[in-house]
């Protein structure tokens, strides 16, 4: 994930702030600095750190949907991006309830008349951590495609996706932070040399869980002509919170023991709203789920509608997508493989315990039938103890592949898609578990070859190398023609990547060489996808 890589960006850079780097935007004036990263690309970029694009979110707007920002007197000195919000269970040095800050990374001076495609990136997090503070080498690579590149934070946690399940406090405040920025990039990213009308949002695990409900969200729509989703999407278990309510009285009788549930919702709110953020931090022994809830429909509301539902339907912003997932998302579970065969364990004596909340089946008799039928999946009559590299492709599928899938299989009926499977598996992605007769690629692992945080590559293979060239290229075709592939190049390997549809569910299968197959995962996605139609009640939330 992104925050992998964040570093303090002014203790590591060779940074000048230069009065040519002065832009006046309708909120004010601000200064930015000239970036020169050390030996990762023969470039020097431009970067304005730390701008505000909502008013900050403290008081009575706290849990509430964000408000532009103010205007500012004087010149904003745009060079520190160090600030994030509020983390779940993390001490970070710089968290705070004013988080609200984006960045703009740019190949071009304020004299630079050229309006460039506009890559917005989300950073994933499991919607309860991340922030958008970056190294100097991270975004280096894409920014040397004539790409301008904008980072923001929003809210995660408690403050980003708390919800009474009503309009007191109606949830997805982080979602509407991410559609505020792009409305803020809709409207200023040409003082920086961007074009407005050549936005792409991309966005890895909870971030492209973001980037598609950003899809499905018709206030989003107008505000971006691409988008780019890895590993995650809507339909994913963790993309959906189901107790908001139950968390919220709970986070309130932490803090106060005798604040009991029968209270109205805006009693509660009264209460959350007056005490002091660390309070509301430190109930996360107990309250540390949280993510995107379908809002009771009301003016304002982000998304109102069952997710499956809208985007089998087509009901959503319809805009090429390229998204995708690497070969085994799950395998850093068998980090701790004495930890994993306990959990695997639990899997056999119960296999109930396989069939995830999700799936809404509540007979006990259904529920351990369906379990014997997933495990058959994978291991046919066989416990998963005999084979726990198999109990990792069900994790990955059950948490990952599966939901990525079925979203693009709906998507693909209604847009142009480009989906792919990243299999490349080498030492930039430090990466060191391996199972035999699994896949190697764990989750997060392909952010190694697009977001490069080195000084030089001597260390690393050509193989290597070349993956890491061959990512940021695919991205930044797409971002800049709508298209990975636009012309054969040896890069390539000469490999044109086409449409996945409904009938020829075609991918790109990245590893050391590039090749095309059809009906990724074929093996288990098919069963499972039996396993809904027969036995999960309609309509469909998580999938």
């Amino acid at each position: 994930m992104l925050s992998i890589v964040a570093l303090l960006l002014i203790s590591i850079l060779e940074i000048f702030c230069d009065d040519d780097l002065i832009l006046t935007l309708p909120n004010g004036k601000i200064r930015g600095i000239s970036v020169t990263p050390p030996a990762t690309v023969n470039l020097t970029y431009y970067a304005y750190l730390g701008i505000p694009f909502a008013a900050p979110p403290i008081g009575n707007l706290r849990f509430q949907p964000p408000q532009p920002a103010p205007n500012w007197e004087g010149i904003l000195e745009a060079n520190n991006n160090s600030v994030s919000c509020y983390q779940v269970d993390k001490d970070e040095k710089y968290q705070t309830e004013d988080c609200l800050y984006l960045s703009v990374f740019t190949p071009l001076k304020p004299s630079d008349s050229r309006k460039l495609p506009v890559l917005v990136s989300i950073y994933g997090g499991t919607f309860i951590h991340g922030h958008a503070s970056y190294s100097s080498k991270a975004p280096a690579f894409l920014i040397s495609h004539h790409l301008i590149l904008v980072t923001f934070n929003y809210r995660v946690g408690p403050f980003g996706f708390l919800s009474t399940g009503d309009t007191v406090i109606p949830g997805n405040m982080g979602l509407k932070d991410q559609q505020l920025a792009l409305k803020w990039v809709h409207q200023n990213i040409e003082f920086f040399g961007g074009d407005p009308q050549q936005v792409t949002i991309m966005g890895q695990s909870a971030g492209s869980a973001s980037v598609t409900y950003q899809l499905l969200s018709s206030g989003s729509a107008g505000l971006f002509r691409a988008a780019i989703g890895m590993s995650g999407s809507v339909l994913c278990d963790w993309a959906q919170q189901r107790n908001a309510v139950e968390t919220a009285y709970g986070i309130a009788t932490e803090i106060d023991p005798s604040f009991e549930r029968t209270r109205s919702t805006q009693e509660l709110s009264d209460f959350l709203l007056n005490v002091d953020a660390g309070l509301i931090v430190n109930t996360h022994d107990k309250y540390n789920v949280f993510s995107p809830v379908i809002e009771v429909p009301h003016e304002g509301a982000f998304i109102s509608d069952v997710m499956y539902t809208s985007v089998e339907n087509g009901s959503f912003t319809k805009v090429p997508v390229l998204m995708g997932f690497n070969s085994e998302e799950g395998i850093g579970m068998a980090k701790d493989m004495d930890s994993w065969k306990k959990h695997v364990k639990r899997y056999d004596e119960d296999p109930r315990s396989l069939v995830d909340d999700d799936m809404y089946i509540t007979d006990n008799y259904v529920k351990l039938e369906v379990g014997y039928k997933i495990r058959s999946i994978y291991m046919g009559d066989q416990p998963f103890g005999d084979n726990v590299g198999k109990a990792i492709q069900y994790y990955s599928d059950n948490r990952f592949i599966r939901p990525i899938l079925k979203f693009a299989e709906l998507l693909s009926q209604h847009i142009d898609l480009y989906f792919y499977e990243f299999s490349y598996h080498g030492e930039l992605g430090q990466n060191n578990v391996s199972i035999p007769g699994i896949g190697k690629v764990a989750h997060a692992e392909d952010q190694k070859y697009l977001w490069a945080n080195y000084d030089n590559y001597d260390q690393f293979s050509e193989s290597d190398v070349k993956t890491l060239q061959r990512y940021v290229k695919l991205v930044a075709n797409f971002v800049k023609f709508l298209n990975p592939t636009p012309e054969n190049e040896e890069l390539f390997d000469n490999v044109t990547w086409p449409t996945a549809t409904s009938d020829s569910f075609t991918y790109l299968n990245i590893d050391e060489n590039l090749s095309l197959n059809k009906n990724p995962r074929n093996f288990s996605y098919g069963p499972w996808v039996d396993i809904f139609e027969e036995y999960v009640p309609k309509p469909f939330i998580s999938f």
